[in-house]
């Protein structure tokens, strides 16, 4: 569960090598073919990569406390972005206050879902969370429709993170690499947290024995409202990040929560350190691997390389790969849920 942070893998095999030594020389070529390209796409893929991880962390935090599997979280990631259009383009806000503010709303927004619907489930078996949770997350979708329109919507980016900045081979936006600069702060700020504080070591020692954690004292609901509310924190983070960058649309949590899962998957259920792994493998396997097969082509002279749309497949392709090797995922736990 929450120990999962801690690294913990196999010896690398000859196999292992192997592979590992040609994805390197397939980056190589890549680089050499397109440096531009390769830095930008790889900025790409890191920012929607910390994207990914911030819905997980908070999805991987109520799963390993809760054992509940948590639908709405994507839904929680959209509100991130919405109430920040709320905030700067109806109310006027900077986008530095709405920074803490439009997370700090939708954390107390996932406190009232735990108070009201998922408290009565942790007793339950996970399919009941999480058909609860699906529940929940189509009615704020349809909600957010109701009240921000079924169309795209975007904020003004303040002007210090719309301006360029120079990485020799290509210029990148600033509101890019500040995306990835607090997604950063966001990771290690949870692992403080929850390896290095009496808090954390009390919430870990709920997760183990939630019983024996009560007989000494320690007050697992509210600490369960805690935790909720940092998940939904984070998600709500990542939603003000991504809707500032990019944008934001009614559909913008389905989309990521289908992938969020496959990195938790990946990652390993229960296991903070594998969402971070997962998101960042994902993110720029999405990203590098068109271009890197862009670039095989142009090589080789063989157009049918470059596969369209292979992209969007291989979030899934990872998936695959990795279960058939490691069924409980990279950093996943024997057992769990179980």
């Amino acid at each position: 569960m929450f120990s999962s942070l801690r690294l913990d893998t196999d010896r690398l095999s000859p196999s292992g090598a192997a592979v590992w030594g040609v994805i390197a020389l397939l980056l190589l070529l890549s680089f050499a073919v397109q440096p531009g390209l390769f830095v930008d796409q790889f900025i790409g893929g890191l920012v929607y990569g910390v994207s990914l991880i911030l819905i997980a962390l908070g999805l991987s935090i109520i799963l390993g406390l809760l054992g509940i599997v948590n639908f709405a979280h994507g839904a929680l990631f959209m509100l991130g972005a919405y109430f920040t259009y709320q905030l700067m383009s109806v109310w006027g806000v900077s986008f530095w206050v709405a920074l803490v503010v439009a997370p700090t709303l939708v954390g107390l927004f996932g406190v009232l879902i735990e108070r009201l619907v998922l408290q009565w489930l942790y007793d339950e078996t996970p399919i009941t969370g999480l058909l609860a949770t699906f529940g929940v997350a189509m009615m704020i979708q349809e909600a957010t429709r109701a009240t921000w329109g079924g169309t795209p919507l975007s904020v003004q980016t303040p002007t210090v993170l719309t301006m360029g900045a120079d990485l020799v081979v290509t210029t990148v936006a600033r509101i890019r690499l500040f995306s990835v600069a607090v997604a950063v702060v966001a990771i290690l700020g949870v692992y403080l947290l929850i390896e290095r504080t009496d808090f954390g070591l009390s919430v870990r020692a709920g997760v183990l024995d939630r019983e024996m954690a009560g007989f000494l004292g320690i007050d697992m609901p509210k600490r369960f409202v805690a935790m909720f509310f940092l998940g939904s924190f984070i998600a709500g983070l990542g939603g003000v990040l991504r809707g500032t960058a990019v944008g934001m649309d009614p559909m913008m949590g389905q989309q990521f929560i289908i992938i969020t899962f496959v990195v938790v998957v990946v990652g390993g259920i229960g296991s903070l350190f594998g969402s971070v792994v997962s998101g960042i493998l994902i993110g720029e396997a999405v990203y590098l691997t068109p271009l890197i097969l862009t670039s095989l082509a142009k090589v080789s002279g063989v157009e049918a390389l470059a596969i369209p749309g292979i992209g969007g497949l291989v979030p899934y392709l990872v998936m695959i790969v990795v279960l058939m090797v490691r069924p409980r995922g990279l950093f996943g736990q024997e057992g769990f849920l179980e």
